[in-house]
């Protein structure tokens, strides 16, 4: 803990706002790389995809494999589950999650196959489906597998899932909405579109990352997506809550103020709330992705980009921002004076 406080010490020397034009650039590297990872991933042989798109949003099945218990031991798992993945990868289709359920059983998802461009053959899928299922009881009846109890398949569909994204979507934007609103009114203009512009980066560099590292896009993404929108604006407030408290004197004496040093004032007190606030969320998170199963991971590693994004908007971003835009309105604000004094004086 002491060297954290040597450390934000020694970083309260550095001038945010000097250099707040290359803290604008690097979201837009992260934005850049994601591209590119992007495009590798659609033309490569092993992904295909620019996303890793679960089967929330594609339509799969989830595959269950039940076998014996005796034989089921977690030595064998590996071995059963490079089988299945085999037998899958014959029938043209490949995992893309699975997951142990209790001692003996085995669930795999994989995206439904897809017969000509865009289409979606229900009944060829069910055949495939069928063929995979045979081919399993073979080689479990040939003893390359353990000995299989019961397997059966579940065809679920994309329906639900885009209705749920849509519903999200509506939801954050009237959440933005509202914050847009409040901070108007708590604080001014600018801060409320700094806030938003801040909020808008780290939901998109969370799915950046998210891309970058391939992680699935499921159902998931969309309640990380608004637990980051929930968490970040409060970094944020506090902020600008500093900023307005450290700007409030010299409005009562009317005095001209320096906005370098408002600004890096504001960001550098509340500087270790808001590295013991991520510090201690990020290590949670860390240890649930660490030894949670897939489900898990799926949740915590986009929760994770967006802390790391949060922190990022919250010191470098929100309040240079608010000192651009208010730079930008006062500018806006003198040409419309000077128009009018033309106007009039033409007159």
């Amino acid at each position: 803990m002491k060297k954290l406080k040597e450390l934000v010490a020694k970083f309260k020397q550095f001038d945010i706002y000097k250099n707040r034009k290359i803290f604008y650039i690097v979201p837009l590297f992260v934005i850049l790389v994601m591209l590119i990872c992007g495009m590798c991933y659609q033309f490569s042989n092993t992904k295909q995809y620019f996303a890793n798109i679960g089967i929330d949003f594609q339509g799969g099945t989830i595959l269950t494999v039940e076998f014996k218990d005796s034989e089921a031991n977690s030595e064998k798992y590996d071995q059963n589950l490079a089988v299945i993945t085999e037998v899958l990868n014959e029938q043209g289709v490949s995992v893309s999650r699975d997951q142990k359920s209790g001692d003996s059983t085995i669930i795999v998802q994989y995206v439904n196959f897809k017969k000509g461009e865009g289409s979606n053959d229900a009944k060829e899928m069910n055949l495939v489906n069928q063929a995979i299922k045979d081919t399993l009881r073979q080689k479990s009846d040939d003893g390359e597998i353990s000995t299989i109890l019961n397997i059966n398949d579940t065809t679920i569909g994309n329906t639900s899932s885009k209705n749920l994204l849509k519903t999200a979507a509506i939801a954050v934007a009237v959440a933005l909405a509202c914050m847009l609103l409040y901070i108007i009114i708590r604080f001014d203009f600018y801060s409320a579109l700094a806030t938003i512009v801040a909020l808008l980066h780290d939901l998109i560099i969370m799915l950046s990352l998210s891309v970058i590292f391939y992680v699935e896009v499921g159902d998931s993404i969309v309640a990380a997506l608004i637990t980051i929108v929930a968490y970040s604006i409060n970094n944020t407030i506090v902020v600008f809550d500093k900023l307005r408290t450290t700007i409030k004197p010299y409005k009562q004496n009317k005095t001209n103020y320096d906005v370098k040093d408002i600004v890096n004032t504001s960001i550098f007190g509340t500087m270790t709330r808001t590295i013991y606030t991520t510090f201690t969320t990020l290590i949670v998170m860390i240890i649930l992705v660490a030894i949670g199963v897939a489900s898990i991971r799926t949740f915590g590693l986009p929760i994770i980009f967006g802390l790391i994004a949060g922190f990022y908007s919250s010191v470098f971003i929100a309040a240079p921002l608010w000192s651009d835009f208010k730079s930008i309105g006062a500018k806006l604000g003198q040409n419309r004076k000077n128009r009018k004094y033309k106007k009039s004086h033409a007159k």
